[in-house]
């Protein structure tokens, strides 16, 4: 990250510079450009274009309450999956695994992603990959909902992670 660095007392020393500024606006949207680029690839069916406004939330049936879900594409022949999430603010996925590979791309809010005892804050622009079997969980944090893209490469599935047994 390149930042501009001022020698004068009481002047911010972190203010990015207007190219950073530029690709961590930039980056978010041309992810969701490439693969939505790929699903229109993947299928000769004429494209869909919508509006933020014309989103159809739905409650997810796989997902505790609270979540919501739109579908964006579905690969015919292999069901891979390409899928806006909303969390509330505070919502929690305990950890689980896929049988597929998952991007998570955050388009908005704060997402906690903990794998392996790690954790990491996401935030607009972030994302993660995840193999098939990695088990993780999720968290809304911040000041209101987290929004983001999951892709997953096959159909998709949520498997609850194994407990771990108390000595």
């Amino acid at each position: 990250m390149v930042e501009h660095r001022s020698e004068k007392p009481g002047v911010d020393s972190s203010i990015l510079s207007p190219a950073t500024i530029f690709l961590k606006r930039v980056i978010p949207f041309a992810v969701v450009a490439v693969l939505a680029s790929w699903a229109l690839a993947q299928n000769a069916a004429a494209p869909v274009v919508k509006t933020a406004s014309q989103v159809d939330w739905k409650a997810s049936g796989s997902l505790p309450p609270g979540a919501e879900y739109h579908l964006v594409y579905e690969d015919p022949k292999t069901h891979a999956v390409q899928t806006l999430v909303r969390f509330p603010k505070g919502y929690g996925l305990p950890a689980h695994s896929h049988s597929t590979d998952e991007t998570i791309l955050v388009l908005k809010g704060k997402l906690v992603l903990e794998v392996g005892g790690k954790s990491e804050t996401l935030t607009a622009g972030g994302y993660a990959t995840l193999p098939a079997g990695t088990s993780f969980s999720l968290r809304a944090t911040g000041f209101g909902a987290a929004e983001f893209l999951a892709a997953f490469n096959g159909p998709f599935d949520m498997k609850p992670a194994p407990a771990v047994a108390k000595p």
